[in-house]
């Protein structure tokens, strides 16, 4: 193959790819921002208990999906050993403050959340400041990696929602891992009265 067939033949290599890169960078940011409209909610209104952590973790159990209210307020439980008495705005605020959840998550009380946010939820409660990728990027999928590694949570598709049972399965672990390492407060959290059946 002659010098100039080649460049001919790169030159329209070129040209075609270069049609697909809007497409390509318009994948990109989609991919980066995240969806806002797609992200399942509730569609009952909830009564949340935040008396006790009793009643909090029987109603947790008892939801198909959990939700980011009822994710930010057993998580709340497990890195400051104390239950928020706030509304959802307020526990947002603080959880921020907290770093806890990143600063631009919006989400609703009744949005369900997937395995990267609760992994991004979990691994920042437990101190995990393990996993090359969880450091560099801070995205919610590679804590829940990280998670799965420590052996808090189970593999599974990091984007799937997560069933109420299975959250408090990740909590319970998670509560385990820290007092291995030694990060949980010395005193446990109260669990208050039994519920009324």
């Amino acid at each position: 193959m002659s010098a100039t067939s080649m460049r001919s033949v790169l030159s329209a290599r070129a040209a075609r790819a270069a049609r697909w890169l809007p497409l390509a960078g318009m994948l990109g940011a989609l991919l980066l921002t995240g969806c806002q409209a797609a992200r399942p909610h509730a569609t009952a209104e909830m009564d949340i208990p935040a008396e006790t952590n009793a009643e909090l973790v029987e109603y947790i159990s008892d939801q198909p999906y959990v939700t980011a209210e009822l994710a930010y307020r057993a998580v709340f439980i497990l890195a400051h050993n104390e239950i928020y008495q706030g509304d959802y705005a307020d526990l947002t605020a603080a959880m921020k403050s907290d770093r806890l959840i990143g600063q631009s998550w919006d989400y609703d009380a009744s949005t369900f959340l997937d395995r990267a946010a609760v992994g991004f939820l979990v691994a920042r409660a437990c101190g995990v400041h393990t996993g090359l990728n969880w450091q560099l990027f801070g995205l919610g999928r590679y804590a829940y990696r990280e998670l799965i590694y420590r052996r808090i949570a189970h593999p599974s598709g990091e984007y799937g929602l997560v069933s109420g049972g299975e959250f408090l399965g990740v909590l319970a672990r998670a509560e385990e891992y820290m007092r291995q390492t030694g990060a949980e407060p010395v005193q446990p959290a109260e669990l208050g009265a039994e519920p009324a059946p």
